[in-house]
């Protein structure tokens, strides 16, 4: 039952990422996205896979769009 809600969030949470106009809350929406699939993992028994993308793609990831955006000084509507 749980999986179902992780998988049908994961969804609409990446529908929200596609449509957003402003990179800053995209990015936030797309950090949240990657904690769902570390939750999701962890349910599944695969915590090695799980730490590895609670590492990869909800730390660094995050940390390196953040300094683009910084670098490209994206404006805010």
């Amino acid at each position: 039952m749980i999986e179902e809600f992780i998988l049908i969030a994961l969804i609409f949470v990446s529908l929200i990422v596609v449509f957003l106009k402003d990179l800053l809350k995209a990015l936030i929406v797309l950090s949240l996205s990657s904690l769902l699939i570390v939750i999701f993992l962890f349910l599944h028994k695969a915590p090695d896979v799980a730490i590895t993308m609670a590492v990869v793609g909800t730390g660094a990831t995050t940390i390196l769009y953040l300094a683009i955006i910084k670098k490209i000084g994206v404006k805010h509507d």
